[in-house]
């Protein structure tokens, strides 16, 4: 479990960790503090004397990717299982996650269903647009496929394969998000075609504050960082090189900006031409950063890709 300045829910989620129906003895929680300025270390500590399977760790370097791996290169288990600090598990996720893995041997990752839980009515409008919150269900049976999608809240998935896939992709770079993190790691399993299960009696709850993330505003920075992993995932799939097939995706993606922001201004507050428009500013965006040659150097030093 990373965690970043989170101590407000940080206790609510570690709690459902250590209420699991598998015994306490057969997991450990590892919690990597990603140089949190707040009191998550007071809270670790309640932790650590209260519960023999529990391990704090610090990791200076920023980003969910830096401190996930971490996690994993101290992990003793063979079986990894990566959640977020705001989600609350359900007493038996560890359990049904495991029966996933023992109902079919060729599984190597594992994820279930993740449910928004809001601290007050949420907007009609965010319905549609909840998976960007991390909401993802497949239905109520157990299912498996080599095209399912996880999410850093609940992504499970076996050491060996992990480590021969290098891990999540970067994220952070040089200070600015900029890679595609748990989505690079999801590709790669998928190109290397290894079967993905899902249990939906391995549930999470995101929580999620409507002042915060109900808003327009908030909603529309994913929708800029999705665009700005885009182009990091199409920069790398192309060896890092500018190609007839980025400059056509340049020229699409510049289009599309100035069409969405013509849209925008003959027709005031149409929420899907805004995250569109700051999809695509994302998208461009990443190709900007390229001009500072220390963070293209960087970028260039930090791909994971297998």
């Amino acid at each position: 479990m990373p965690t970043y300045n989170r101590a407000n829910v940080l206790s609510k989620s570690l709690d459902t960790c250590f209420a699991q129906t598998l015994p306490l003895n057969e997991y450990e929680v590892i919690l990597v503090d990603n140089n949190s300025l707040d009191n998550t270390l007071d809270i670790a500590e309640i932790y650590q004397k209260k519960y023999s399977n529990f391990r704090y760790i610090k990791e200076l370097k920023a980003g969910a990717t830096h401190a996930r791996h971490t996690g994993a290169k101290n992990a003793q288990s063979d079986i990894l299982v990566f959640v977020d600090d705001d989600g609350l598990f359900n007493p038996s996720l560890l359990e049904e996650i495991l029966k996933v893995y023992e109902t079919n041997s060729s599984v190597v990752a594992v994820t279930g269903k993740i449910d928004l839980l809001w601290d007050a009515p949420k907007p009609d409008w965010i319905e549609p647009y909840e998976f960007m919150l991390a909401k993802l269900d497949y239905g109520n049976e157990i299912k498996f496929g080599y095209d399912l999608y996880l999410n850093g809240l609940l992504f499970s998935i076996n050491k060996n394969i992990f480590e021969n896939l290098k891990g999540f992709n970067p994220d952070y770079i040089g200070g600015y998000l900029i890679g595609d993190g748990d989505t690079g790691l999801v590709d790669k399993l998928h190109k290397n075609k290894y079967l993905i299960g899902y249990t939906p009696y391995a549930l999470v709850q995101h929580m999620q504050s409507v002042a915060v993330h109900g808003s327009v505003k908030d909603l529309g920075r994913r929708f800029y960082n999705v665009g700005i992993s885009s182009s990091y995932a199409i920069f790398r799939k192309n060896n890092f090189h500018f190609s007839y097939e980025i400059a056509k995706y340049l020229l699409k993606s510049g289009i599309f900006l100035i069409k969405k922001w013509v849209e925008m201004n003959l027709w005031k507050d149409d929420r899907k031409k805004y995250f569109s428009y700051m999809q695509r500013k994302g998208e461009l965006r990443f190709f900007f950063y390229l001009f500072d040659e220390s963070l293209k150097k960087e970028i260039l030093s930090t791909d994971y890709t297998n």
